[in-house]
């Protein structure tokens, strides 16, 4: 028996074998046979999250600084296959270094080259959105590196951060918080009063963390 694991055990690959006695067997009553050599390969849930740093300000000459979101596009891995969006992130007002909370959930099979392409847009209200720059990882590359994080690098400028980890069970429960500020400090001017919200970001200790 023969068993080999990948990203916490998320993926197993296992090959078990058997000999028979008997010349007298029938060729196919072998190959029907549960102890015959048998391949079992299962597909895990993972999970995609992002984030990058020193993007290069594309909003233009005193027009502020870059609001930037993601889009995650699984690529097309065989002919008859299409590529499928996995949808965007939140948009990071005002940020060169942003953390997306937004996660992505996908099926990864074990030996199959799996590809995700990530485009980074600024956000551009009363005209067209611009690209800041795109990267394409392989899932089983990020999964090899360290903490099973991969950084790209931009042309333009910044670098973009793929990190996979396996999905959370469903039954993994739900977090509910209530805030609430006292006496926060006015900073809109003397004649104005400030709108405060609260901003809530996912973090995370590792490279480019």
């Amino acid at each position: 028996s023969i068993k080999s694991s990948l990203a916490s055990d998320s993926v197993v690959f296992q090959t078990t074998t058997s000999s028979q006695s008997g010349s007298n067997k029938q060729p196919h009553k072998q190959l029907n046979n549960q102890t015959n050599k048998q391949l079992h390969m299962t597909k895990e849930q993972l999970q995609l999250s992002l984030h990058a740093s020193q993007l290069k300000n594309v909003a233009g000459i005193a027009k502020g600084t870059s609001d930037p979101f993601a889009i995650v596009t699984l690529l097309a891995n065989e002919p008859n296959e299409t590529p499928r969006v996995l949808g965007k992130t939140e948009v990071i007002k005002n940020s060169l270094s942003p953390n997306w909370t937004t996660t992505f959930l996908f099926d990864y099979e074990l030996g199959k080259e799996t590809h995700v392409n990530v485009q980074v847009i600024d956000e551009v209200r009363k005209t067209s959105d611009k690209p800041m720059g795109s990267a394409v990882f392989e899932i089983g590359d990020i999964l090899g590196s360290p903490g099973s994080v991969k950084a790209k690098k931009f042309k333009k400028g910044g670098i973009l951060y793929a990190r996979v980890q396996k999905a959370a069970p469903k039954s993994a429960g739900k977090l509910a918080l209530r805030l609430r500020g006292i006496k926060l400090k006015n900073v809109e001017g003397m004649f104005n009063k400030s709108d405060p919200f609260f901003e809530v970001r996912r973090t995370y200790d590792g490279p480019g963390g």
